[in-house]
């Protein structure tokens, strides 16, 4: 009897390479099955965390508004204002407040500013809307409209479907969908007590995705300055 070659002989080493290459085959697949859901749900996540942080900016702007006493409350452009629309798909607000910081050593510029936030169209996408916020660098004169000061505009999030403000009337005890404290309303001389803020978005199975938040103005009351 003859000793069998303990060496492989042709036909099991291209068994022994199909099996190895299936095997890498199903191994190749789960990664990239792997690859492509991190990269689904990276997406997902960044896209709410987008959201997130656009409600965080505008909550706090929102909590740092004021109204300043020491002006005719009665013209219809005054320094310092709340007034919110509710007009469109994506509402519009604008306010004065103690948000601005300057970045530069004995800049024209203070604490006060005036903030807008309002859809626009996106500039490469065509059919999409953006929240723009616009934050000027200082407070326009009086008699002025509030933007024709300086003023840095930036896109907060991407792809608004829609954006609602509500605003609640701590007198009346009621919510509002506008306000304004510009003429002789009963708003005239004062913000809103809260201010709620619906973002709504598009996820990546085309279901329309909400998220709200609310903020506490903490000036509520016209501030009036006065000589000693």
């Amino acid at each position: 009897m003859t000793r069998r070659n303990a060496g492989f002989t042709l036909v099991e080493l291209m068994v022994a390479i199909a099996v190895l290459a299936v095997m890498m085959l199903f191994a190749w697949g789960s990664i990239s099955q792997t690859v492509r859901a991190k990269k689904v749900f990276g997406a997902v996540q960044d896209r709410y965390r987008e959201a997130r942080n656009a409600l965080t900016r505008i909550v706090h702007d929102v909590e740092m508004a004021y109204l300043s006493g020491n002006e005719d409350r009665t013209q219809v452009e005054t320094r310092t204002f709340f007034v919110g629309e509710s007009s469109g798909e994506v509402q519009s607000v604008r306010f004065s407040a103690f948000a601005h910081t300057p970045l530069y050593k004995d800049a024209n510029e203070s604490d006060q500013t005036v903030i807008a936030y309002y859809g626009a169209p996106d500039r490469d996408a065509r059919g999409q809307e953006n929240v723009v916020r616009r934050e000027s660098k200082r407070m326009a004169n009086q008699g002025e409209r509030w933007d024709t000061a300086p003023a840095e505009a930036e896109i907060l999030f991407t792809g608004v479907k829609k954006l609602k403000f509500t605003y609640f009337d701590v007198r009346a005890n009621e919510w509002k969908d506008a306000w304004t404290t510009q003429g002789v309303e009963g708003s005239a001389g004062r913000v809103p007590d809260r201010v709620k803020v619906a973002l709504t978005f598009v996820d990546e199975n085309g279901k329309e995705i909400t998220l709200t938040a609310q903020a506490r103005v903490y000036l509520q009351e016209a501030l009036n300055f006065y000589a000693n």
